[in-house]
């Protein structure tokens, strides 16, 4: 799965700040009223990130593992690949029809930039034959993509950060 936007430079260098910086995430991002990880400011690679939101009074828990960060110049871009590693509510373990997920988000930070979600998962065989496990992996790649494009672009700071 594969999606692309052109976006203004501006708007990429705050997609660009608010995508790097796991402070800013639950600003952005639908997925991450609250953030549970062992550092926080700059992601890292190898750093887990659990994204926690409540749904119907329940505490919804999405674990990611940042297993990539690539930045260039000449063009300007940033990478981040992100693998899941599953997802509780309440605690218990759900989302069992989803064996692999691997998010790449590319930002290209110039004139005729923008930003690319590329995605690529593995479900089981019993949820295939249900029709259920794909269409759950393209609600949350295309949930962060629409996120970090509508809502990412919009200039953080600190002060918005409430402690």
């Amino acid at each position: 799965m594969v999606l692309r936007k052109s976006i203004r430079l501006e708007e990429l260098n705050n997609i660009h700040n608010n995508l790097i910086n796991l402070d800013y995430w639950p600003m952005w991002n639908q997925f991450a009223n609250r953030i549970l990880s062992e550092e926080h400011g700059i992601l890292k690679e190898s750093q887990r990130i659990d994204l926690h939101r409540v749904v119907a009074q329940q505490l919804i828990e999405d674990m990611w593992l940042i297993s990539k960060i690539n930045k260039g110049s000449n063009p300007e871009f940033c990478q981040i690949v992100m693998n899941w590693q599953g997802q509780k509510i309440n605690g218990r373990t759900s989302a069992l029809a989803i064996k692999m997920l691997t998010v790449d988000i590319t930002v290209l930070l110039s004139e005729q930039g923008g930003v690319e979600i590329t995605a690529w998962w593995d479900i089981t065989r019993f949820s295939r034959l249900l029709g259920i496990g794909s269409r759950i992996t393209r609600r949350i790649v295309t949930q962060i993509f629409d996120d970090l494009t509508k809502y990412g672009v919009s200039e953080f700071s600190c002060s918005n950060i409430s402690q």
